[in-house]
């Protein structure tokens, strides 16, 4: 082909078909159903395809890579290897050192058929025209220095003049000639003779472990190449009973003891000095220019028909082919990975080959072996562009590449158009991008472009396809130079899916009234999925329960029942949908840093407390002190910065209120939407401690502040907690029901959460956590149905541990009651932490605390779990295991006469949990707060203090116990929500005891049970 006409025409290929896209019309015979094709001119005359099919057959899929390369002088094909013969490299990490050398990477691939003990090739070597490896018998590929290529059995044979003569049968002198069996190929026991090269291995040897004659050479002239001689003086003639040393400079005859006489003794009679001289013939003179080849093991094409006999079973393979006009094809088919690939069987390889347009066709490695790289227009580095069987690629013995120049022209030549999603739902977007080519291929940078759309809208380099659908072009263009690419937009597709936010496919879902849900639909062609927009589907709900956004955002705003459908293009999926008539909705918890009241008060502070004897629920509480003077009417207010707009689906608000018994009155400060400042009553203050209060709501309510008004002036402090929007004046104290058990044998937990009042929580309301070995507490993932409430979490080995483990499921409502489930894991190790605890019945607990570094015992090495623990012990204890930091607490000044008695060691224990209200002390007769840190903990404080630590929320019990008349007042609440918890228990007579001291080995229990 005239050069300046095969530059035009590449050009305009370029141009046209940089990123042609389509979907083929015909089937393939030999893989299956068409699904997509991508084409990409990766350079001169040299196109790479991506093709993936259908396969009815195994309900799988097919994705091959094919490289069709026309020969030209500007891209090359060569074969590569290791630093030697039988090193082993990937297809990646040899072409990287292409590119090191100075070349471009156009496309590369695995190569022959090895030994996978000695990294040895079963075929033909040939590199920079020298042979490296004769044939076996096997087939090859071999590249002249233009391109082209033979294919066939080049039954190549290297003969050895030995130099010098024996006489004949006749007595007439004759020159000792040997035909050698193998180059640098494994020497066999009785084999004949073999040559080695420098090249062999790694370690310049002849790799020999068997005696031999080793004739070492060193090279006078000429090379090892197919159709030329060598010639060599003999340096030794050597009994080798191991490998021999090769030279840079030097070639080794060798035979084995165990072979013929004929060939042995021709070895031992060679005079040293003496020439030989190599000749290497091959079947046919077209391998004789040949500059590269590579060996191959399997015939699959002959004569332009598929080779018979060949094995059926689906594997990754590669190929190699040749057209009628000798266009190469370099092919490779994933395979073992279903979702993916499958592979195909030599005889479909054979016959896609065939439909490739290959009239000759041979096999090379395949499996775990089968690689490509390409380097993509717009990159300068090669990249792997398969999925290998292995996970990853496999060094292999040899490659072939496709190489050009790296050398930039700076003249713009084409654009390389691609677009982020090929196949998309009519009506979605997809994002351009174009790159700028040189005329040798290289991608110049930024340069300027305009794009322009055969259909559908341009917003800059984001198309929105036309809901019409079709095949849409998008070309960039700069001048007369152009590029190209095709998004394929299905109007119709096959099938709808649906799935929920955490990606599960749903046909059924439960929304709290006042809730939303997120949807998000899929859409499937010809067995792929296809991008697409939410709003590319038409969404719809029945039975006025809700509304739906056009990105499939469901709104619940009245109880029924229901149906969510979402179509595109006469396709449809439809989704029950039940709306839980409760209606509840947190508006204000008053966790975190901030609340809907942030703003300014007259009369009135407003602050927050984490002390848990003023929390409700959770750990924290809105304090508000308020002072009563006559002017403003003895009223005091707290005005929000903003308003909190409450849905006009909920009739209520359920506050929390800790009274002051004042008899004043609270109000909610809100808007109707047309007047600002109204009062709302919530409760009149003639009660001490919480009370839950309903105020009914109707229209439009929006909270403004809050305010506290009365008929004389007055001043105290009330509480709140937990403001909560219902339906129809539902109030919720009922705690989550969780159940959970553990699948021991598959490591598998699985729980069910459900609420009588809720009905199915969020899974942003449940957590799970893992306690042991040497963390206290770790979040785990978890699998989540909200239809159902199930859960489902898949334990990583990493958490396993020999010691004890706990697992702990935890789920919060709408109005922050607490539900929780833990199970236990048996430890596998009888080795305990300590010298004092075999066979105590806690010692599996006390072994927890030491491995997750909230006891170290004591000195000796014991624990001495029967000793009472005093205060101090308890509060360092205590302080480890919630994990709190000693420089938080140590500007904290302590309150109590006894200070100089707490021992150093708990000073930033006791700092620490007296900041956060889990300490208190005690007032002595002398009018003195003292802590008391010597003193034995009693039951009843040691089940304040944990509790303290604890969420506001739990279930509680009435206590039954027969002394239950004796725990203090201020223990109450927290041994009750212990109970419930199973958290802390009795003794088997009954009785509580809660004076009575706590030993070291009940607490470990206790804290324990907590997690």
């Amino acid at each position: 082909m005239n050069r300046f006409f095969r530059r035009t025409l590449s050009l305009f290929l370029s141009a046209s078909l940089a990123c042609s896209l389509g979907i083929s019309a015909a089937a393939s015979n030999a893989l299956g159903e068409d699904l997509s094709t991508r084409d990409t001119l990766l350079n001169q005359e040299t196109q790479l395809s991506t093709n993936v099919f259908w396969s009815s057959a195994y309900s799988d899929l097919r994705t091959e890579n094919v490289v069709t390369y026309t020969p030209n002088e500007d891209v090359t094909p060569i074969v590569t290897y290791g630093d030697t013969l039988t090193s082993r490299i990937t297809v990646s990490s040899a072409a990287k050192g292409l590119e090191s050398k100075g070349y471009r990477v156009v496309a590369g691939m695995n190569g022959d058929f090895f030994n996978t003990s000695t990294g040895l090739p079963i075929g033909l070597v040939v590199s920079e025209g020298e042979l490296l490896s004769t044939d076996g018998g096997y087939y090859a590929i071999g590249f002249r220095a233009d391109g082209t290529a033979v294919l066939g059995k080049p039954t190549v044979k290297v003969s050895a003049d030995l130099g010098y003569e024996l006489l004949n049968d006749y007595g007439t002198p004759t020159e000792v000639v040997r035909q050698l069996t193998g180059v640098n190929k494994a020497r066999v026991s009785t084999g004949g003779i073999y040559l080695y090269t420098y090249d062999f291995n790694s370690r310049h040897t002849t790799g020999n472990t068997e005696a031999g004659v080793d004739v070492i050479c060193t090279i006078d002239r000429g090379s090892l190449t197919i159709g030329g001689e060598m010639t060599a003086t003999v340096d030794q003639v050597v009994e080798a009973t191991s490998a021999t040393a090769i030279g840079p400079d030097q070639i080794v005859l060798s035979a084995n003891l165990q072979s013929s006489s004929y060939n042995v003794d021709a070895l031992r009679r060679i005079p040293v000095g003496s020439t030989i001289t190599l000749s290497v013939t091959a079947s046919s003179e077209q391998w004789n220019d040949v500059e590269y080849a590579v060996g191959a093991l399997y015939s699959l094409v002959e004569n332009g028909s598929v080779v018979s006999g060949l094995s059926n079973s689906a594997s990754p393979r590669t190929a190699i082919g040749q057209k009628a006009d000798g266009t190469l094809v370099f092919y490779t088919i994933d395979g073992r990975k279903s979702g993916h690939s499958i592979g195909a069987s030599l005889n479909q390889l054979a016959q896609r080959m065939v439909e490739l347009g290959c009239v000759t066709a041979l096999c090379l490695d395949g499996g775990g072996s089968t690689a490509i790289t390409v380097t993509q227009p717009d990159e300068l580095t090669a990249k792997t562009i398969n999925t290998p069987s292995d996970g990853s690629e496999r060094a292999v013995t040899n490659h072939v590449f496709l190489v050009a120049s790296s050398e930039p022209t700076g003249r713009l030549g084409s654009f390389y158009v691609q677009a982020d999603h090929s196949y998309v739902l009519a009506g979605s977007r997809v994002n351009i991008s174009a790159a700028a080519l040189d005329t040798n291929f290289i991608p110049m940078g930024d340069e300027p472009y305009d794009l322009e759309t055969s259909a559908g809208t341009l917003d800059g380099n984001v198309l929105t396809t036309p809901a019409g659908g079709g095949d849409i072009t998008v070309t960039a263009y700069s001048g007369s130079q152009k590029g190209s690419t095709t998004v394929h937009a299905i109007e119709t597709p096959d099938s709808i899916t649906v799935r929920n936010s955490s990606g599960t496919v749903v046909s059924s879902i439960s929304v709290a009234d006042g809730a939303s849900a997120a949807l998000v639909a899929s859409a499937v062609y010809h067995h792929m999925a296809l991008q697409a927009d939410q709003d590319a589907f038409t969404w719809t709900v029945s039975g006025n329960i809700g509304t739906i956004s056009n990105t499939g955002i469901f709104t619940a705003t009245a109880p029924g029942t229901g149906t969510i459908t979402v179509t595109a293009g006469g396709k449809s999926a439809t989704v029950k949908v039940t709306v839980a008539g409760t209606g509840l909705e947190s508006i204000e918890n008053f966790e975190g840093s901030t609340t809907i009241f942030r703003g300014s008060g007259t009369n009135m502070d407003f602050s927050l407390t984490s002390a848990s004897d003023y929390v409700k629920l959770g750990r924290g509480a809105a304090k508000v002190d308020y002072t009563l003077t006559e002017a403003g009417g003895y009223a005091a207010q707290w005005r929000a910065a903003s308003s909190t707009a409450i849905g006009t689906q909920h009739s209520s608000l359920n506050v929390w209120v800790r009274g002051d018994g004042s008899g004043n009155t609270l109000s909610f400060l809100y808007s109707d939407g047309t007047t600002s400042s109204l009062l709302k009553p919530i409760t009149t203050l003639n009660f001490t401690g919480w009370k839950q209060v309903s105020v009914p709501i109707s229209g439009t309510f929006s909270i403004q502040g809050l305010a506290v008004s009365g008929s004389a002036a007055s001043s105290g402090t009330i509480y709140l907690d937990q403001i909560t929007a219902s339906h129809d004046g539902i109030v919720d104290t009922e705690v989550p029901s969780v159940t959970a058990s553990l699948d021991n044998a598959a490591w598998q937990l699985t729980a069910t959460v459900a609420d009588t009042v809720d009905g199915v929580l969020p899974k942003s309301a449940i957590s799970v956590t893992c306690s042991g070995g040497s963390q206290k507490s770790a979040a785990l993932d978890f699998s989540y149905n909200t239809a159902s409430g199930a859960l489902t979490v898949s334990l990583p080995q990493s958490q396993v541990s020999h010691d004890a483990m706990r697992l702990t499921i935890t789920a919060r409502d709408a109005s922050g009651n607490i539900g929780r489930a833990s199970v236990d894991v048996a430890p596998t190790s009888t080795n305990h932490k300590f010298t004092d605890i075999d066979g105590y019945w806690a010692a599996t607990y006390v072994d927890f605390l030491y491995s997750t570094g909230i006891t170290t015992g004591y000195e000796d090495g014991t624990f001495r779990p029967n000793q009472n623990i005093t205060r101090a012990q308890f509060s360092a204890m205590l302080f480890r295991y919630l994990g709190l930091s000693e420089s938080d607490y140590a500007s904290v000044q302590l309150p109590f006469a006894d200070n100089s008695s707490i021992p150093s060691y708990a000073v930033p224990a006791v700092k620490a949990l007296y900041s956060k209200g889990i300490i208190n002390g005690s007032t002595g007769a002398d009018g003195k707060l003292y802590f008391n840190p010597n003193a034995s903990l009693t039951r009843a404080q040691a089940a304040t203090m944990i509790g303290r630590t604890q969420e506001k929320g739990y279930a509680t019990t009435a206590l039954t116990f027969s002394d239950a008349a004796s725990i203090p007042s201020y223990a109450t609440y927290y041994i009750q929500t212990m109970v419930a918890q199973g958290v802390i228990s009795g003794y088997s007579d009954g009785t509580f005891l809660p004076n009575a001291s706590i030993t070291r080995g009940q607490m470990a229990k206790i804290l324990y049970n907590l997690l």
